[in-house]
């Protein structure tokens, strides 16, 4: 096994899976199996945009075009399934044919989700619908890549036809959510389980624990998304730091056993905004694990954590952020490596989110 993995990462077998934002990758070594992702950021900052960007989107692109398997379970317990299709099919509109923008009464606007369901309104209140040119794109888009992606769903929103992502938007508990993946695990390879000898309430209890797990196929990714953490609905009696404590310490049993890779969604404290520390670090201030909201777990559990931060938020006072002048780079975002057990960090990274279309381009 130790020879063999020497032997794989000669044949560049150990690269991971890419994100999309090459310093990133360089800064985490892409997208890796076995792996505990933390991505943390405050409210409307671009979390659920950057997972979607960095470790859905375009490690799946990576991996169709090169024909490595790879399978992913989403919980998204803040996105419904619908509306996550039609942000996939924004971001296609950019990726395959370059589309950001749209001309409506002479007036640009950017392409988004909204406008492809045709739910927005102009200044005169007039609803603004989608151009037949666009839907035409829609329906090779639906066909070419949301349905390989999330599957096809039927009127009565049965599904019908499987993609490489099991969409959940179903809130369920932790010990529900493992239940689930070990299911999911039993139908695509065995555990192996080992008997041990417990003392039970003054009685000796013999118990059989999964051990190791042989997949039917090991060259698989299988990377599940939580989005987020916060939004798990309790188990009994637990409170929010438990629940989330719980959850995070399956995803280490699983991530140890099915060598399946895990990234968790969560917010952010305020502690970043406070004067003292603002004053403190000037224009290098930048979330920390000690400021993750709701555990502590999650930093000590995980492989990497990335905070991100909108620098030009007005209750910050900035003007410029890591050499960045502020006032010359619009939806400007900095991305923050601030603990890896394997790669060197803190690493600092800058970029513009384009959220709308659920991408990035790295400055």
């Amino acid at each position: 096994m130790f020879l063999e993995e020497v032997k794989r990462g000669k044949q560049g077998k150990n690269q991971g899976l890419p994100t999309g934002l090459a310093k990133l990758d360089r800064a985490i070594d892409g997208l890796q199996k076995k792996s505990i992702y933390g991505i943390a950021a405050g409210p409307k900052v671009g979390k659920t945009t950057l997972t979607d960007y960095a470790f859905v989107l375009n490690p799946i692109l990576h991996a169709l075009e090169n024909n490595i398997p790879v399978s992913y379970i989403y919980f998204s317990y803040e996105i419904d399934r619908k509306k996550k299709e039609f942000d996939f099919a924004a971001f296609f509109l950019y990726y395959d044919y370059g589309i950001t923008h749209f001309k409506h009464k002479d007036k640009e606007y950017p392409i988004s989700s909204r406008y492809l369901m045709s739910r927005m309104k102009d200044e005169e209140d007039e609803a603004i619908i989608i151009q037949e040119e666009h839907e035409n794109l829609l329906k090779i888009i639906y066909e070419n890549r949301i349905i390989p992606l999330i599957g096809e769903y039927d009127k009565n929103d049965k599904k019908i036809k499987d993609g490489v992502i099991d969409f959940l938007d179903f809130r369920e508990n932790p010990t529900g959510m493992r239940n689930y993946l070990i299911d999911k695990a039993k139908k695509k390879g065995k555990f192996v389980y080992e008997k041990f000898t417990i003392n039970e309430n003054g009685k000796t209890v013999q118990k059989s624990y999964p051990t190791s797990y042989i997949p039917d196929n090991p060259a698989e990714y299988v990377v599940v998304i939580t989005d987020h953490l916060r939004k798990l609905k309790r188990e009994r009696g637990y409170s929010m730091k438990q629940n989330v404590d719980k959850w995070i310490e399956y995803t280490v049993e699983l991530r140890n056993i099915c060598a399946y890779s895990f990234v968790h969604i969560i917010h952010l404290n305020r502690g970043i905004s406070n004067v003292d520390r603002l004053k403190y670090n000037g224009e290098f201030v930048y979330p920390t694990g000690d400021d993750v909201k709701d555990t502590g777990n999650l930093s000590e559990e995980c492989d990497y954590l990335i905070t991100m931060m909108n620098p030009a938020d007005e209750k910050y006072g900035l003007k410029k952020h890591f050499g960045v002048e502020l006032h010359t780079v619009e939806n400007y975002r900095s991305i923050h490596l601030v603990e890896s057990r394997d790669t060197e960090c803190p690493m600092h990274l800058q970029a513009q989110i384009v959220g709308n279309q659920k991408y990035f381009n790295q400055l």
